[in-house]
């Protein structure tokens, strides 16, 4: 049975309505069957519904939620379908859990469902949240745009949001700066234009690639046109084949979504017709795509275009303003109105900027000159470790001239200086290794990819 076969299903449920606990356990599922995508997963599936499913049971006993269910039903179809599982195994699982609900009863106040679901104690204490490995953001984009970024991006019609949207996708594609931001790697990025024909998108697309003087191979623009019978992907069949695209793809690491009032379908006043979406969202989150949303406003073109539940699911909230000029038509200010990941050390990137292309050329001013960003002594001391390492020639040439050095090599620089000491606490030495990193790539000092740092001049 094709994924895109399988049997229509309603997601009547509003998202932010389903309770932290089943939102928390749903994310740890998604987590672990992203991780384990070549092993058991039907087994792993298996496993989620039979313990959400109970969970779903006692909290509809404590306060009825008729289409919880449904949400629930809905998200762990989408984890089978990133998992790559086909329909009819999956719809068979969610049986599995329904008939487990049936046959188990949980007292009441009894919460060790979700935690069995997650798997784990869930920190709670300040020096449990400090020795806690968490995975580095995966930056695509300056300080602002990673792999789990989940950004809406308002302008009003006209205003030049897909112009920007597909030059901002094609330098992440290429690793390339754009703006003010700095490129950061070279990634997979998928454009999704549900507004324009495919004439014009092909235009869009072949005019920015002559401005930018390069066609990266790993930049794709899908038109919706050439999708026969495209289904809103505020739609379960919609999402399930965009799953099932991405995969067939290779994956992707960004999604720029070309607008939403075209690629879904609803009232975009009720906040219902956005909150069928949130499954697609988090499945994404879930896989690490990063996504920009598109969005138009109304006739206030100074916000989003109904009601401001699109923004309580996303990190980043940009917003482009007109700003005429009389040598072009494409000419905006944008503005962070929301951003998650701001912070002292990075706040040059979330600044306000005036954008136009002018003469085929991308022209941008900011508010204000770029600073250097002071780092603690300690930091600069493992700074001067890695300029040791590139000095000795332990580099290898990355794409763009870039001399980088094996990471490993730094860290091993860093013991020898005794910055850090891997034999007498090997956990303290990685968290302290990972905060220089993490102090030096937002003080633009370093970048890092992979296996691999360098030094930016």
């Amino acid at each position: 049975m094709n994924i895109q076969e399988h049997p229509a299903k309603t997601p009547r449920a509003v998202m932010d309505e389903i309770p932290h606990d089943v939102q928390l356990s749903l994310d740890s599922w998604g987590r672990t069957i992203s991780q384990a995508r070549s092993e058991n997963i039907p087994g792993i599936l298996r496993d989620a519904a039979k313990e959400l499913f109970p969970l779903v049971r006692h909290l509809n006993a404590k306060m009825p939620r008729p289409t919880l269910h449904q949400s629930v039903g809905d998200a762990l179809y989408l984890m089978g379908a990133n998992a790559g599982i086909e329909a009819d195994e999956i719809q068979k699982l969610i049986g599995e859990g329904k008939a487990a609900q049936r046959d188990t009863q949980l007292p009441a106040g009894d919460h060790s469902a979700a935690r069995r679901v997650a798997n784990i104690r869930p920190p709670l204490t300040i020096s449990e949240w400090r020795e806690r490995e968490l995975a580095e953001p995966d930056f695509l984009m300056g300080n602002w745009l990673t792999t789990t970024s989940r950004v809406l991006l308002t302008a009003a019609t006209g205003l030049g949001k897909t112009n920007f949207g597909i030059a901002l996708g094609m330098r992440v594609a290429a690793g390339d700066g754009f703006l003010h931001w700095n490129g950061r790697r070279a990634a997979r990025v998928l454009y999704i234009d549900g507004e324009m024909s495919n004439r014009l998108l092909r235009e869009r697309v072949v005019d920015e690639a002559e401005r930018f003087g390069k066609e990266p191979a790993t930049f794709f623009a899908l038109s919706h046109e050439d999708i026969p019978s495209f289904r809103p992907l505020n739609t379960p069949e919609g999402q399930a084949w965009l799953i099932a695209f991405i995969k067939y793809l290779g994956g992707v690491d960004l999604v720029i979504f070309d607008n939403i009032m075209c690629l879904t379908v609803g009232d975009m006043k009720d906040p219902e017709a956005w909150q069928k979406t949130l499954p697609l969202a988090l499945a994404l989150t879930a896989g690490a795509v990063g996504q920009i949303w598109i969005h138009h406003t109304g006739h206030d073109e100074t916000r989003s275009y109904g009601d401001k539940s699109r923004e309580w699911q996303t990190d980043t909230v940009a917003h482009l303003d007109e700003a005429k000029r009389p040598d072009t038509d494409v000419s905006f200010s944008m503005s962070f109105k929301k951003a998650r990941e701001r912070k002292p050390t990075t706040r040059f990137d979330f600044q306000d900027v005036r954008i136009a292309l002018v003469d085929d050329r991308w022209e941008h001013e900011v508010s204000e000159t770029r600073r250097p960003t002071p780092i603690s002594p300690q930091t600069t001391k493992a700074l001067e470790a890695l300029t040791n390492v590139v000095a000795s020639g332990q580099v290898v040439s990355l794409q763009g001239g870039r001399r980088a050095v094996k990471t490993a090599d730094w860290k091993a620089e860093c013991v020898l200086l005794g910055l850090i000491d891997t034999e007498a606490n090997a956990h303290s030495a990685r968290t302290l290794f990972a905060k220089f990193r993490r102090e030096l790539v937002a003080a633009n000092r370093i970048a890092c990819e992979g296996e691999f740092s360098w030094l930016r001049r």
